[in-house]
Protein backbone atom coordinates (compact mmCIF):
# COMPACT_ATOMS: atom_id res chain seq x y z
CA UNK A 1 0.00 0.00 0.00
CA UNK A 2 1.38 3.17 -0.82
CA UNK A 3 0.95 6.56 0.98
CA UNK A 4 -1.69 8.31 -1.21
CA UNK A 5 -3.73 4.72 -0.61
CA UNK A 6 -3.32 5.00 2.96
CA UNK A 7 -4.34 8.16 3.51
CA UNK A 8 -7.50 7.45 1.22
CA UNK A 9 -8.45 4.59 3.55
CA UNK A 10 -8.04 6.48 6.91
CA UNK A 11 -10.17 9.16 5.03
CA UNK A 12 -13.26 6.50 4.88
CA UNK A 13 -13.28 5.91 8.24
CA UNK A 14 -13.81 9.48 9.09
CA UNK A 15 -17.61 9.38 8.71
CA UNK A 16 -17.68 6.76 11.76
CA UNK A 17 -17.61 10.01 13.99
CA UNK A 18 -17.31 9.56 17.40
CA UNK A 19 -17.41 6.57 19.55
CA UNK A 20 -16.86 5.94 23.01
CA UNK A 21 -15.79 3.19 24.80
CA UNK A 22 -12.11 0.95 25.05
CA UNK A 23 -13.25 -2.30 23.64
CA UNK A 24 -12.44 -2.04 20.17
CA UNK A 25 -9.61 -0.88 21.00
CA UNK A 26 -8.54 -3.45 23.32
CA UNK A 27 -9.22 -5.83 20.90
CA UNK A 28 -7.52 -4.57 17.82
CA UNK A 29 -4.09 -3.77 20.22
CA UNK A 30 -4.10 -7.32 21.40
CA UNK A 31 -4.39 -8.56 17.50
CA UNK A 32 -1.39 -6.09 17.03
CA UNK A 33 0.85 -7.80 20.18
CA UNK A 34 -0.47 -5.08 22.55
CA UNK A 35 2.11 -2.47 21.67
CA UNK A 36 0.82 0.03 23.95
CA UNK A 37 1.95 -2.09 26.81
CA UNK A 38 6.10 -2.35 25.62
CA UNK A 39 7.04 2.17 26.89
CA UNK A 40 6.37 3.67 29.67
CA UNK A 41 3.16 6.32 29.25
CA UNK A 42 2.48 9.44 30.79
CA UNK A 43 -1.46 10.16 30.10
CA UNK A 44 -2.95 13.90 29.55
CA UNK A 45 -6.08 14.76 29.86
CA UNK A 46 -7.79 18.30 30.61
CA UNK A 47 -10.12 20.56 28.65
CA UNK A 48 -7.33 23.17 27.45
CA UNK A 49 -3.88 22.93 27.64
CA UNK A 50 -3.39 18.99 27.09
CA UNK A 51 -1.64 19.28 23.87
CA UNK A 52 0.91 21.59 24.79
CA UNK A 53 1.77 20.51 28.29
CA UNK A 54 2.23 17.01 26.35
CA UNK A 55 4.61 18.28 24.10
CA UNK A 56 6.57 19.81 26.80
CA UNK A 57 6.72 16.29 28.97
CA UNK A 58 7.88 14.38 25.67
CA UNK A 59 10.41 17.66 24.90
CA UNK A 60 11.96 17.12 28.80
CA UNK A 61 12.21 13.80 28.24
CA UNK A 62 13.86 13.18 24.70
CA UNK A 63 15.88 16.26 26.35
CA UNK A 64 17.37 13.72 28.69
CA UNK A 65 18.23 11.48 26.62
CA UNK A 66 14.94 9.08 26.51
CA UNK A 67 13.57 8.20 23.18
CA UNK A 68 10.00 9.42 23.70
CA UNK A 69 7.04 9.41 21.59
CA UNK A 70 4.37 11.95 21.19
CA UNK A 71 0.59 11.47 20.26
CA UNK A 72 -1.54 14.49 19.96
CA UNK A 73 -4.69 15.31 17.97
CA UNK A 74 -6.01 16.48 16.17
CA UNK A 75 -3.38 17.51 13.12
CA UNK A 76 -3.23 20.79 11.08
CA UNK A 77 -2.08 19.73 8.00
CA UNK A 78 -1.51 15.40 8.01
CA UNK A 79 -2.46 12.69 10.50
CA UNK A 80 1.29 12.29 10.82
CA UNK A 81 1.84 15.21 12.84
CA UNK A 82 -0.13 13.16 15.77
CA UNK A 83 2.89 10.45 15.55
CA UNK A 84 6.00 11.93 16.39
CA UNK A 85 9.26 10.39 17.95
CA UNK A 86 11.87 12.95 19.59
CA UNK A 87 10.43 15.51 17.34
CA UNK A 88 10.32 13.93 14.16
CA UNK A 89 6.53 13.20 12.50
CA UNK A 90 5.88 9.43 11.39
CA UNK A 91 7.55 9.00 7.82
CA UNK A 92 5.03 8.45 4.96
CA UNK A 93 6.71 5.45 4.08
CA UNK A 94 6.22 3.83 7.70
CA UNK A 95 2.65 5.59 7.98
CA UNK A 96 2.04 4.05 4.90
CA UNK A 97 3.02 0.57 5.83
CA UNK A 98 1.48 0.76 9.51
CA UNK A 99 -2.37 1.71 7.75
CA UNK A 100 -1.65 -1.79 5.65
CA UNK A 101 -1.36 -3.42 9.30
CA UNK A 102 -3.60 -2.36 11.13
CA UNK A 103 -5.83 -2.89 8.50
CA UNK A 104 -5.55 -6.24 8.29
CA UNK A 105 -5.71 -6.34 12.39
CA UNK A 106 -9.34 -4.55 12.16
CA UNK A 107 -9.99 -7.44 9.36
CA UNK A 108 -9.30 -10.13 11.71
CA UNK A 109 -10.94 -8.94 14.55
CA UNK A 110 -14.18 -8.23 12.38
CA UNK A 111 -15.13 -4.87 14.73
CA UNK A 112 -15.72 -1.53 13.49
CA UNK A 113 -12.90 1.37 14.48
CA UNK A 114 -13.27 5.41 14.17
CA UNK A 115 -10.47 7.10 12.56
CA UNK A 116 -9.22 8.01 15.70
CA UNK A 117 -9.53 4.31 17.03
CA UNK A 118 -7.19 3.31 14.12
CA UNK A 119 -4.87 6.09 14.50
CA UNK A 120 -4.52 5.45 17.87
CA UNK A 121 -3.65 2.06 16.81
CA UNK A 122 -0.93 2.95 14.31
CA UNK A 123 0.80 5.66 16.84
CA UNK A 124 1.05 2.50 19.37
CA UNK A 125 2.68 0.37 17.05
CA UNK A 126 5.18 3.39 15.62
CA UNK A 127 6.29 3.71 19.13
CA UNK A 128 6.70 -0.11 20.51
CA UNK A 129 8.50 -0.38 17.02
CA UNK A 130 10.75 2.59 17.02
CA UNK A 131 11.91 1.33 20.69
CA UNK A 132 10.14 4.10 22.36
CA UNK A 133 11.16 4.23 26.35
CA UNK A 134 8.26 6.29 27.08
CA UNK A 135 5.45 8.63 25.16
CA UNK A 136 3.34 11.30 26.02
CA UNK A 137 -0.17 10.33 25.42
CA UNK A 138 -2.56 13.18 24.33
CA UNK A 139 -6.81 12.22 25.40
CA UNK A 140 -8.46 12.80 22.42
CA UNK A 141 -11.80 13.77 24.42
CA UNK A 142 -13.27 13.36 27.84
CA UNK A 143 -10.98 10.34 29.53
CA UNK A 144 -12.53 7.23 30.99
CA UNK A 145 -13.87 5.92 27.30
CA UNK A 146 -11.21 7.47 25.10
CA UNK A 147 -9.40 5.34 22.74
CA UNK A 148 -6.10 6.26 24.73
CA UNK A 149 -7.57 5.04 27.59
CA UNK A 150 -5.91 1.44 27.58
CA UNK A 151 -2.69 2.71 28.50
CA UNK A 152 -1.68 2.41 32.34
CA UNK A 153 0.25 5.58 33.00
CA UNK A 154 3.43 6.03 35.09
CA UNK A 155 1.98 9.68 35.42
CA UNK A 156 -1.93 11.33 34.63
CA UNK A 157 -1.91 14.81 34.60
CA UNK A 158 -5.55 16.57 34.06
CA UNK A 159 -4.64 19.90 32.69
CA UNK A 160 -7.81 21.78 33.34
CA UNK A 161 -11.71 21.61 33.48
CA UNK A 162 -14.00 23.72 31.08
CA UNK A 163 -17.62 23.31 29.80
CA UNK A 164 -16.81 21.42 26.47
CA UNK A 165 -18.25 18.78 24.21
CA UNK A 166 -21.36 18.75 26.86
CA UNK A 167 -22.97 15.95 24.86
CA UNK A 168 -21.12 13.42 25.13
CA UNK A 169 -19.37 14.48 29.02
CA UNK A 170 -21.95 16.35 30.72
CA UNK A 171 -23.62 19.34 31.57
CA UNK A 172 -21.74 20.40 34.49
CA UNK A 173 -18.02 20.85 35.78
CA UNK A 174 -18.66 17.85 37.99
CA UNK A 175 -19.78 15.37 35.61
CA UNK A 176 -17.11 16.57 33.01
CA UNK A 177 -14.33 16.09 35.84
CA UNK A 178 -16.09 13.18 36.42
CA UNK A 179 -15.10 11.67 32.85
CA UNK A 180 -11.69 13.16 32.64
CA UNK A 181 -10.77 11.61 35.68
CA UNK A 182 -11.27 8.25 34.11
CA UNK A 183 -7.50 8.47 33.14
CA UNK A 184 -6.14 8.38 36.77
CA UNK A 185 -5.02 4.92 37.67
CA UNK A 186 -4.32 3.05 40.90
CA UNK A 187 -1.87 3.54 42.60
CA UNK A 188 -0.23 6.01 39.51
CA UNK A 189 0.91 9.88 40.84
CA UNK A 190 -1.63 12.17 39.43
CA UNK A 191 -0.54 16.08 38.13
CA UNK A 192 -3.06 18.54 38.06
CA UNK A 193 -3.36 22.52 37.61
CA UNK A 194 -7.30 22.55 38.23
CA UNK A 195 -9.21 25.22 40.12
CA UNK A 196 -12.35 24.95 39.60
CA UNK A 197 -14.00 23.94 43.43
CA UNK A 198 -16.06 21.10 41.90
CA UNK A 199 -14.00 20.03 39.05
CA UNK A 200 -10.73 19.83 42.13
CA UNK A 201 -12.87 17.45 43.98
CA UNK A 202 -13.66 15.20 41.58
CA UNK A 203 -10.13 15.14 41.25
CA UNK A 204 -9.11 14.69 44.84
CA UNK A 205 -11.97 12.41 45.47
CA UNK A 206 -10.85 9.98 42.58
CA UNK A 207 -7.48 9.80 43.42
CA UNK A 208 -8.26 8.87 47.19
CA UNK A 209 -10.53 6.27 45.90
CA UNK A 210 -7.56 4.68 43.80
CA UNK A 211 -4.36 5.48 46.12
CA UNK A 212 -3.44 7.75 43.62
CA UNK A 213 -0.82 10.40 44.85
CA UNK A 214 -1.93 13.68 43.90
CA UNK A 215 0.18 16.77 43.22
CA UNK A 216 -1.74 19.85 42.82
CA UNK A 217 -0.66 23.19 41.48
CA UNK A 218 -0.68 26.24 44.28
CA UNK A 219 -0.17 22.94 46.96
CA UNK A 220 2.37 20.59 45.55
CA UNK A 221 3.86 22.67 43.70
CA UNK A 222 4.32 26.68 42.82
CA UNK A 223 4.58 28.44 39.40
CA UNK A 224 5.04 32.23 39.24
CA UNK A 225 5.01 33.96 36.38
CA UNK A 226 7.42 36.77 35.78
CA UNK A 227 6.79 38.57 32.62
CA UNK A 228 6.41 37.76 29.10
CA UNK A 229 8.72 38.10 26.81
CA UNK A 230 9.35 38.01 22.79
CA UNK A 231 9.91 34.61 23.14
CA UNK A 232 7.43 32.92 25.40
CA UNK A 233 6.93 33.42 29.11
CA UNK A 234 9.78 33.60 32.06
CA UNK A 235 8.56 32.01 35.36
CA UNK A 236 9.75 30.57 38.95
CA UNK A 237 8.73 27.14 39.44
CA UNK A 238 8.92 25.32 43.38
CA UNK A 239 8.29 21.66 44.51
CA UNK A 240 10.07 20.47 47.69
CA UNK A 241 13.66 20.96 47.55
CA UNK A 242 13.45 21.88 43.86
CA UNK A 243 13.30 25.52 42.31
CA UNK A 244 13.97 26.49 39.60
CA UNK A 245 14.42 30.37 38.94
CA UNK A 246 13.70 32.51 36.02
CA UNK A 247 13.11 29.56 33.55
CA UNK A 248 11.48 30.07 30.10
CA UNK A 249 9.21 28.35 28.04
CA UNK A 250 8.82 28.98 24.47
CA UNK A 251 5.09 28.96 24.20
CA UNK A 252 3.17 32.31 24.70
CA UNK A 253 0.52 32.90 27.26
CA UNK A 254 0.27 32.90 30.61
CA UNK A 255 -1.77 29.41 30.41
CA UNK A 256 1.73 27.99 29.42
CA UNK A 257 3.13 28.75 32.92
CA UNK A 258 0.76 26.68 34.46
CA UNK A 259 0.97 23.81 31.35
CA UNK A 260 4.92 23.85 31.99
CA UNK A 261 4.57 23.99 35.83
CA UNK A 262 2.24 20.42 34.92
CA UNK A 263 4.78 19.44 32.85
CA UNK A 264 8.15 19.63 35.30
CA UNK A 265 5.99 18.03 38.15
CA UNK A 266 5.59 15.33 35.72
CA UNK A 267 9.42 14.68 34.96
CA UNK A 268 10.50 15.19 38.37
CA UNK A 269 8.45 12.34 39.47
CA UNK A 270 9.32 10.39 36.47
CA UNK A 271 12.64 11.05 38.09
CA UNK A 272 11.93 9.59 40.97
CA UNK A 273 10.71 6.83 39.30
CA UNK A 274 13.94 5.72 37.27
CA UNK A 275 14.34 8.14 34.92
CA UNK A 276 17.53 9.66 35.82
CA UNK A 277 18.89 11.70 33.15
CA UNK A 278 16.20 14.49 33.78
CA UNK A 279 18.10 17.24 35.21
CA UNK A 280 17.38 21.30 36.06
CA UNK A 281 19.58 21.75 32.39
CA UNK A 282 17.66 19.30 30.36
CA UNK A 283 13.97 21.22 31.55
CA UNK A 284 15.29 24.70 30.85
CA UNK A 285 16.73 23.43 27.40
CA UNK A 286 13.84 21.48 26.64
CA UNK A 287 10.92 24.36 27.89
CA UNK A 288 13.10 27.26 26.39
CA UNK A 289 13.01 25.52 22.72
CA UNK A 290 9.69 23.18 22.49
CA UNK A 291 7.53 24.26 19.50
CA UNK A 292 3.89 22.95 19.01
CA UNK A 293 2.43 24.88 15.90
CA UNK A 294 -0.76 26.32 15.79
CA UNK A 295 -0.64 27.73 19.43
CA UNK A 296 -0.08 31.35 19.71
CA UNK A 297 2.11 30.38 16.43
CA UNK A 298 3.75 33.78 15.00
CA UNK A 299 3.76 33.16 11.86
CA UNK A 300 4.88 36.37 10.51
CA UNK A 301 6.46 39.20 12.21
CA UNK A 302 5.59 42.14 10.16
CA UNK A 303 2.51 42.56 10.33
CA UNK A 304 1.52 39.67 12.80
CA UNK A 305 0.35 36.57 11.76
CA UNK A 306 -0.99 35.04 14.93
CA UNK A 307 -2.67 30.92 14.61
CA UNK A 308 -4.17 29.72 17.32
CA UNK A 309 -6.28 27.24 17.57
CA UNK A 310 -8.69 28.47 20.99
CA UNK A 311 -11.62 26.11 19.89
CA UNK A 312 -13.89 26.69 23.29
CA UNK A 313 -14.71 29.98 25.26
CA UNK A 314 -12.52 29.45 27.49
CA UNK A 315 -9.74 28.49 25.17
CA UNK A 316 -10.78 32.24 23.54
CA UNK A 317 -10.85 34.08 26.36
CA UNK A 318 -7.10 32.94 27.17
CA UNK A 319 -6.47 34.09 23.28
CA UNK A 320 -7.39 37.18 23.81
CA UNK A 321 -5.45 37.69 26.89
CA UNK A 322 -2.36 36.99 25.68
CA UNK A 323 -3.26 39.69 22.33
CA UNK A 324 -4.10 42.47 24.96
CA UNK A 325 -0.97 41.53 26.20
CA UNK A 326 1.04 41.92 23.21
CA UNK A 327 -0.15 44.46 21.47
CA UNK A 328 -2.25 46.76 23.42
CA UNK A 329 -5.95 47.47 24.61
CA UNK A 330 -6.60 49.62 21.45
CA UNK A 331 -8.64 46.52 19.78
CA UNK A 332 -6.48 46.54 16.91
CA UNK A 333 -6.64 42.61 16.32
CA UNK A 334 -7.85 41.30 13.04
CA UNK A 335 -10.12 38.29 13.30
CA UNK A 336 -10.71 35.45 10.80
CA UNK A 337 -12.33 32.78 13.02
CA UNK A 338 -14.44 29.24 12.07
CA UNK A 339 -15.86 27.31 14.30
CA UNK A 340 -17.38 23.79 15.09
CA UNK A 341 -21.50 23.16 15.27
CA UNK A 342 -20.93 21.16 18.47
CA UNK A 343 -19.07 24.27 20.23
CA UNK A 344 -20.37 27.11 22.28
CA UNK A 345 -19.30 29.84 18.97
CA UNK A 346 -21.23 32.53 20.26
CA UNK A 347 -19.74 32.95 23.37
CA UNK A 348 -16.53 32.21 21.76
CA UNK A 349 -16.86 35.41 19.82
CA UNK A 350 -17.53 37.40 22.61
CA UNK A 351 -14.87 36.19 24.20
CA UNK A 352 -12.51 37.46 22.04
CA UNK A 353 -14.48 40.66 21.03
CA UNK A 354 -12.60 43.00 23.64
CA UNK A 355 -8.94 42.08 21.63
CA UNK A 356 -10.79 42.97 18.13
CA UNK A 357 -10.91 45.43 15.64
CA UNK A 358 -13.04 43.70 13.27
CA UNK A 359 -13.98 39.28 12.05
CA UNK A 360 -13.89 37.87 8.98
CA UNK A 361 -15.77 34.28 9.21
CA UNK A 362 -14.85 31.42 7.04
CA UNK A 363 -15.90 27.38 7.56
CA UNK A 364 -13.11 25.19 7.00
CA UNK A 365 -14.13 22.25 4.26
CA UNK A 366 -14.95 19.45 7.17
CA UNK A 367 -18.56 18.42 7.72
CA UNK A 368 -18.84 20.19 11.28
CA UNK A 369 -17.91 23.25 10.63
CA UNK A 370 -20.72 26.20 10.63
CA UNK A 371 -21.59 28.13 7.44
CA UNK A 372 -19.50 31.59 8.10
CA UNK A 373 -23.16 33.31 8.10
CA UNK A 374 -23.89 31.79 10.81
CA UNK A 375 -21.26 33.35 12.79
CA UNK A 376 -22.10 36.56 11.73
CA UNK A 377 -25.45 37.14 13.02
CA UNK A 378 -24.26 36.49 16.66
CA UNK A 379 -22.91 39.80 15.89
CA UNK A 380 -25.91 41.03 15.52
CA UNK A 381 -26.50 44.67 17.44
CA UNK A 382 -22.98 45.23 18.43
CA UNK A 383 -20.73 47.70 16.45
CA UNK A 384 -17.68 45.87 14.96
CA UNK A 385 -17.14 45.55 11.09
CA UNK A 386 -17.21 41.85 9.90
CA UNK A 387 -17.42 40.17 6.88
CA UNK A 388 -17.88 36.56 5.33
CA UNK A 389 -15.63 34.91 3.35
CA UNK A 390 -16.46 31.34 1.47
CA UNK A 391 -12.90 30.79 -0.42
CA UNK A 392 -9.39 29.76 0.55
CA UNK A 393 -8.34 32.55 -2.14
CA UNK A 394 -10.47 35.44 0.09
CA UNK A 395 -8.70 34.66 2.74
CA UNK A 396 -4.92 34.61 1.85
CA UNK A 397 -5.85 38.00 -0.04
CA UNK A 398 -7.08 39.48 3.40
CA UNK A 399 -4.34 37.90 5.13
CA UNK A 400 -1.13 39.20 2.52
CA UNK A 401 -2.71 42.83 1.95
CA UNK A 402 -3.22 43.03 5.98
CA UNK A 403 -2.32 46.96 6.50
CA UNK A 404 1.31 47.39 8.89
CA UNK A 405 -0.28 48.40 11.62
CA UNK A 406 -2.88 45.29 12.12
CA UNK A 407 -2.54 42.37 13.43
CA UNK A 408 -4.17 38.82 12.32
CA UNK A 409 -5.16 36.17 14.15
CA UNK A 410 -6.72 32.66 12.56
CA UNK A 411 -8.50 31.19 15.30
CA UNK A 412 -12.05 29.12 16.33
CA UNK A 413 -10.48 25.67 15.52
CA UNK A 414 -7.01 23.72 14.71
CA UNK A 415 -9.27 22.83 11.57
CA UNK A 416 -9.70 26.34 10.28
CA UNK A 417 -6.24 26.69 11.51
CA UNK A 418 -4.78 23.88 9.39
CA UNK A 419 -6.76 24.91 6.45
CA UNK A 420 -5.93 28.13 6.61
CA UNK A 421 -2.09 27.57 7.45
CA UNK A 422 -1.34 25.26 4.49
CA UNK A 423 -2.94 27.91 1.73
CA UNK A 424 -0.24 30.32 3.35
CA UNK A 425 2.31 27.85 3.18
CA UNK A 426 1.71 26.62 -0.50
CA UNK A 427 1.00 23.29 0.83
CA UNK A 428 -2.63 21.47 0.33
CA UNK A 429 -3.65 19.75 4.01
CA UNK A 430 -3.95 16.26 3.22
CA UNK A 431 -6.23 15.12 5.29
CA UNK A 432 -9.08 16.55 7.51
CA UNK A 433 -10.54 14.02 10.03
Amino acid sequence: MNFEKARAHLDSLSFKGIKLGLANTSALLKELGDPHKKFVSVHVGGTNGKGSTSAMIAAILANSGVKCGLYTSPHLETFRERINVNGAIIGKAKAAKLVERVKEAVKKTGVPVTYFEFVTAMAFLHFAEEGAQAVAVEVGMGGRFDSTNVVTPAVSVITSIAMDHREHLGSTLRKIAFEKCGIIKKGSPVVTAVTAPSAIEEIVKTAGERSAPLSASGEDFKCRRLKSVEDGERFDFESGSARYDGLRVSLVGRQQVSNAGMAIKTALILRDNGFEGITENSIRSALAGVFLPGRFEMARKNPPLIYDGAHNPKACSALCRALIERFGHNSRVDFIFGAMGDKDYAKMILNLLPSARSFTFFSPSVPRAVAPDVFAETLTGVKIPRKVARRLEEITRIINSAPRNSVTCVTGSFYTVGEIRAAMSGSLVSDRA
